[in-house]
């Protein structure tokens, strides 16, 4: 019987977890992790008190901090999260070949989908356990006011998405190159050149809607800037001031009226998935997804 990601014990998920939480460095990174933004956030926080008198000490004062420091500590957050996931997704596969112990685990029970959910989870873990921690300290943030509850669950539901979204590229290119060098360093310039590039091209298709002899009342997000997540949690930060739409000078709905980082979510997973099946592909050719594998003399 083949062993699946959904059965009670994956032992990829299994044996992975082990070796990332059994040593220091997951806790000394943790550590480092939440010091990094109760770092920048504690700072921004002496800013705020140095400048109280400037603020006048108001409630509109406070909730504007407030809303500053959420920002402050959600961008950098989402930076972070766009730097970790690479460096643990993207040697997934090709270590496994580095060490050359790829075709023994092939050659167990395990379907290729088993295998690459479960290399693709274990490494996603210590991304969801980083922004599982930082919850604490995002809550600080309550105490100023001018952030909701639902304001953080849209954040982290968001945070979630692009970390698997951007896991299933590293994992696709481990799948795709031999070595873990490689395909991490390819990786990183696939995102960076996503990310430049739909915000060049979305910009230079916005100005053109502006620009035109009859402007829009309801414009069309283009549609290159739904695989870039920055734009996404822009209209997450955006959303006290009517979305994304609004730095453009209109309503905070796309056309479908359905919120940008939504859309931007959805589009983002259908990729991942994409990525993912082909990986599924790329690890065991001759084996069908989710399949059994072939056996000689099976017609």
């Amino acid at each position: 019987m083949r062993t699946g990601i959904w059965n009670k014990s994956n032992p990829v998920i299994v044996s992975e977890m082990k070796i990332k939480m059994r040593g220091w460095r997951t806790a000394l990174s943790i550590t480092a992790y939440l010091g990094v933004l109760l770092l920048i956030g504690f700072l921004y926080y002496l800013a705020f008190v140095q400048n109280s008198m400037y603020y006048n000490n108001s409630i509109n004062a406070r909730q504007q901090a407030g809303m500053e420091i959420y920002t402050i500590l959600a961008v950098l957050q989402f930076s972070l999260i766009l730097l970790i996931t690479p460096a643990q997704t993207a040697g997934t596969i090709s270590s496994e070949r580095e060490k050359q112990t790829l075709d023994l685990l092939l050659s167990t029970k395990m379907s290729s989908f088993g295998i690459i959910l479960g290399k693709l989870f274990s490494a996603m873990s210590f991304i969801l356990l980083l922004i599982v921690t930082s919850i604490p300290l995002f809550s600080l943030v309550f105490l100023f006011g001018g952030v909701t509850p639902g304001d953080m669950i849209k954040l982290f539901l968001f945070y979630i998405v692009t970390a698997f979204a951007v896991g299933s590229i590293g994992m696709f290119y481990s799948t795709l190159f031999k070595r873990t060098v490689t395909a991490t360093v390819v990786t990183y310039l696939t995102i960076f050149f996503l990310g430049l590039v739909s915000v060049i091209l979305g910009t230079y298709m916005v100005a053109i809607q502006m620009t035109g002899p009859s402007q829009p009342v309801n414009p069309s997000v283009p549609f290159v800037l739904y695989i870039n997540p920055a734009v996404g949690i822009a209209d997450i930060m955006a959303r006290g001031s009517g979305g994304l739409l609004s730095m453009f000078g209109y309503g905070g709905a796309t056309q479908s009226g359905v919120d940008f980082w939504i859309l931007n979510s959805l589009v983002m997973i259908a990729i991942a998935v994409i990525l993912l099946l082909v990986s599924v592909y790329k690890i065991n050719p001759i084996r069908p997804v989710g399949g059994k594998r072939k056996e000689k003399g099976n017609r």
